[in-house]
């Protein structure tokens, strides 16, 4: 969506106590009406019911979904599910209601980081302490981009080389955030710790070194470029930062499993914990080879998502071929721009200004420098010819089922 979102806060919300004790979530009518009020005095006119496995949305999705307006009193449609794992949003005038049958994206993200949160639970009772190990994302756009959530929602934190540096967000935040960001201005993404304690830490460091040795590859195709105490990533635009985030958080799951089961088996003492977790950490070491694509659809990557989201419909592939056919659209309408900038508008310009030197003479002194010119545009206008020549057509020549399929995509992406 090329209009900058808006949600609102909790705050902006009001319920009464009519929530259900267990998970929190309001009263689905009451909940609907608010959200309603808020939107309508934030300039809203239509709403939609939009299914999670869409998000985020497009254009073209509103086109298809029925629209009902924005007024007091409304009563929900039937029938209907809300989906509470990301808030409403606002795009422009038009406001999006999430529904879920559990199957989307989202879904298969929060049943990762709830398995990751238990498993902090459950070493903070090994340790009989509280633990706060799972890192959270800061990320960096260049200052130039204006059109800027971190800008629009007051979420950046300092200025930084030029870059600007967004405020710490947990991985749930994250993943609602960024993937309502142009994922071309997060110009690179970190892990960081909020750890307190020296324990904290060295779990830490474990869970890092364990997702660098046993998924080194893996990595790298996500573009990690930082080091084993702490994760940067440069994002790669041809997926969706949901998906990055998903495979991400997974690694990360297995780790922290990893590490559970390892206290579990060897019972150390207490006062021997972190003797023993700096020696897991030096033994974790595997080959350290950069497979390309080719590691993203690994077997172990593919159950590995699977087990951790709570799917045994081998999810990763078919998110795949969901996203290499977003990609490649998205790539088709770059090269017809483009083909149409060129055809329009910098090849004739470059006709015109050679068609007008051809007409002109200058006195001796000056026509070196005159024929050099000449010999500027036309050099200018054959690389354009040349470029035309050479732009893909529209057709998708793979369908995301295999890495030399991305492979070729994202040859096309470099160029």
């Amino acid at each position: 969506m090329q209009t900058l979102a808006k949600w609102p806060s909790p705050s902006e919300l009001s319920f009464s106590d009519g929530r259900d004790s267990e998970s929190g979530i309001p009263d689905s009518k009451e909940y609907f009406q608010s959200v309603l009020a808020w939107a309508k005095e934030n300039g809203a006119e239509e709403y939609f019911l939009a299914p999670l496995e869409e998000w985020v949305p497009s254009s073209q999705l509103f086109s298809t979904l029925p629209s009902y307006p924005v007024r007091a009193q409304t009563e929900i449609p039937n029938p209907v599910t809300f989906s509470y794992l990301l808030p409403p949003v606002l795009f422009g005038k038009k406001l999006c209601f999430w529904t879920s049958e559990g199957t989307s994206l989202t879904d298969s993200y929060i049943h990762v980081l709830e398995k990751i949160e238990r498993s902090e639970e459950q070493l903070g009772r090994i340790f009989g302490t509280e633990i706060r190990s799972i890192p959270e994302i800061v990320w960096k756009e260049e200052e130039k981009h204006s059109n800027s959530l971190l800008l629009e929602r007051k979420l950046w934190g300092r200025r930084e080389n030029g870059k600007r540096v967004s405020s710490s967000f947990s991985l749930a935040k994250a993943f609602f955030v960024g993937s309502l960001t142009d994922i071309r201005e997060i110009y690179e993404y970190e892990l960081v710790s909020g750890s307190s304690s020296e324990l904290e830490a060295a779990i830490q460091k474990f869970l890092y070194k364990r997702a660098d040795s046993k998924y080194f590859s893996l990595l790298s195709a996500l573009g990690k470029i930082g080091s084993e105490n702490g994760f940067v990533f440069k994002p790669k635009i041809y997926f969706s930062f949901g998906l990055q985030l998903l495979l991400l958080s997974s690694v990360l799951a297995e780790a922290y499993e990893e590490l559970i089961s390892r206290f579990i088996q060897e019972r150390p003492q207490q006062k021997d914990a972190l003797n023993k977790l700096e020696e897991w950490t030096q033994k974790e070491f595997h080959p350290k080879t950069d497979a390309g694509m080719e590691a993203i659809f690994e077997e172990k990557v593919v159950h590995l998502l699977d087990k951790y989201s709570d799917r045994t419909d081998r999810f990763l592939l078919k998110q795949l071929e969901k996203e290499y056919a977003h990609s490649q659209k998205d790539l088709s309408e770059h090269f017809q721009l483009r083909k149409k900038e060129l055809e329009e508008k910098l090849i004739p310009d470059l006709l015109s200004q050679l068609e007008s030197h051809s007409k002109l003479s200058f006195p001796e002194e000056l026509k070196s420098e005159w024929e050099n010119l000449g010999k500027t545009l036309q050099t200018r206008l054959e690389n354009f010819l040349l470029e035309r020549k050479n732009l893909p057509n529209s057709e998708q020549k793979g369908n995301g089922k295999t890495p030399e399929s991305w492979n070729i995509l994202i040859g096309q992406r470099s160029d």
